[in-house]
C-alpha cells in the first residue's frame, strides 16, 4: 500500500512538471506539419484564342457598268483565270448603238464649228453663235466618251490572276447595272483571317503581334501570321471587333472560307506575382482560398487567379511578395491548428 501511494505522487509531479513546461498544452506532435512556399513575380504576356475565316486580301465583287442581258459567261465556279481574260460580256445591241450614235453627233458638232468659224472670219455669224458652236462640240465629246466607257465595261476582264469563287447569274439571263455577277479572288494578294475579338481581348492586341492559326484541313500544321489590321469600332451586331491576320506561311491548297483556329501572342507583356495552382483551396470559378503563415499559426485568404498553366497560377501583381503560403499539409488544418514547417 505504501508503495502505491509513491508511485502516484510521483506520477502527479511528473503531470505538474509537464504542464508547467507547456502551458498551453500543445507538444510537437499535436502541431500540424506543413511544407511552404513563396510567391514570385513574373513578366509575361497571355495568348488571345479565337477563329476565323481564311478569304484572299483582294476579294472583289465583279459586275457590269451597265444593266442588259448576259450573251455569254466563260467561266465558272472554282475555275482558275489569268489576269486580263475575259470572263463575261453583255449582249451589245443595244450598247453599240449608243456608241454609233454618240460618234455621229461628234462628227456633226465638227463640221457645225467648222461652218461657225468660216462665217465668224467672214463677219457673217456672232461670236455668241461661235462659241455655241465650240460648247456643242464638247458635250458631244463628253457624250461619246460615256458611250464608250459604257460599251468597254459591258464585259467583265479579270483583273488579275485569281479564281472565280462564285457565280451569281446564268447567260440569257437579265442583269442589273453593278449587280454583282461573280466573287473573284486574286491569287497575287495576301491571304487573311479575319476574327472576331471581344473589347476585352482588344485592348490586348495591336498592329504586328505576331499569331499562330491552325486549320482543321491541315491537321498538325501551323502557320505563322502577324495582325495587320483592327477594327476602330465594334460591329452593331455582335458587340465584337474584327481583326485581320495576314499569314506569313501560306499552302498551295488554300482555298477561301477555311475557319481557322487563332493563337494571338500580344508584345505587351504585364506583371504578375506567380504561385502554386495546388496551393489554392476551395476553388470556384477564378476564385479559391489560400493559407498563410502568420507564427505558429496561419490565417486564410481569398485570392482571386486572373490565369493559369498547368500547375501554375497568375494572381494580382501586388500581392506582397513576402508572404509565406503553406502548400503541403494545408487540408490538414482547422481553426486554432498550429503548425510546424518542415523542408
Amino acid at each position: 500500500m505504501k508503495n502505491l501511494i509513491i508511485t502516484s505522487i510521483a506520477a502527479i509531479c511528473i503531470f505538474m512538471i509537464s504542464c508547467k513546461s507547456n502551458p498551453d498544452g500543445n507538444t510537437n506532435a499535436d502541431k500540424v506539419k506543413v511544407r511552404v512556399v513563396r510567391p514570385e513575380k513574373t513578366r509575361i504576356s497571355f495568348p488571345v484564342r479565337a477563329s476565323g475565316s481564311l478569304s484572299s486580301k483582294a476579294e472583289m465583287k465583279l459586275s457590269f457598268k451597265t444593266g442588259g442581258i448576259i450573251e455569254n459567261i466563260n467561266a465558272d465556279e472554282g475555275q482558275v483565270v489569268t489576269k486580263g481574260q475575259v470572263l463575261a460580256q453583255l449582249n451589245l445591241s443595244e450598247i453599240e448603238p449608243i456608241v454609233q450614235q454618240a460618234a455621229l453627233g461628234m462628227e456633226k458638232a465638227k463640221r457645225d464649228l467648222q461652218r461657225a468659224e468660216n462665217l465668224y472670219n467672214d463677219s457673217v455669224a456672232t461670236l455668241e453663235q461661235l462659241q455655241n458652236a465650240r460648247t456643242a462640240l464638247d458635250f458631244a465629246g463628253a457624250q461619246l466618251r460615256i458611250a464608250q466607257f459604257n460599251n468597254q465595261y459591258s464585259k467583265i476582264i479579270a483583273p488579275a490572276r485569281g479564281k472565280v469563287l462564285k457565280k451569281l447569274a446564268e447567260e440569257n439571263e437579265m442583269i442589273a447595272p453593278g449587280y454583282p455577277l461573280f466573287l473573284f479572288s486574286s491569287a497575287e494578294s495576301d491571304w487573311v483571317l479575319r476574327s472576331a475579338l471581344a473589347d476585352i481581348d482588344i485592348v490586348k492586341v495591336q498592329i504586328n503581334d505576331s499569331a499562330k492559326i491552325y486549320f482543321d484541313a491541315f491537321p498538325g500544321k501551323e502557320f505563322r501570321a502577324i495582325i495587320s489590321e483592327i477594327a476602330k469600332a465594334s460591329d452593331p451586331y455582335t458587340g465584337t471587333y474584327e481583326v485581320e491576320l495576314r499569314l506569313i506561311d501560306k499552302d498551295p491548297l488554300f482555298v477561301s472560307g477555311l475557319i481557322g483556329k487563332v493563337e494571338i501572342i500580344p508584345s505587351a507583356l504585364k506583371d504578375y506575382v506567380t504561385i502554386p495552382l495546388n496551393v489554392i483551396h476551395e476553388t470556384h470559378e477564378m476564385e479559391g482560398y489560400i493559407f498563410l503563415v502568420r507564427d505558429t499559426g496561419f490565417v486564410r485568404e481569398p485570392v482571386k487567379i486572373l490565369n493559369f498553366s498547368d500547375s501554375i497560377a497568375y494572381i494580382e501583381n501586388n500581392f506582397p511578395l513576402n508572404e509565406i503560403i503553406i502548400s503541403d499539409g494545408a487540408e490538414y488544418l482547422t481553426s486554432g491548428s498550429l503548425i510546424d514547417i518542415v523542408e
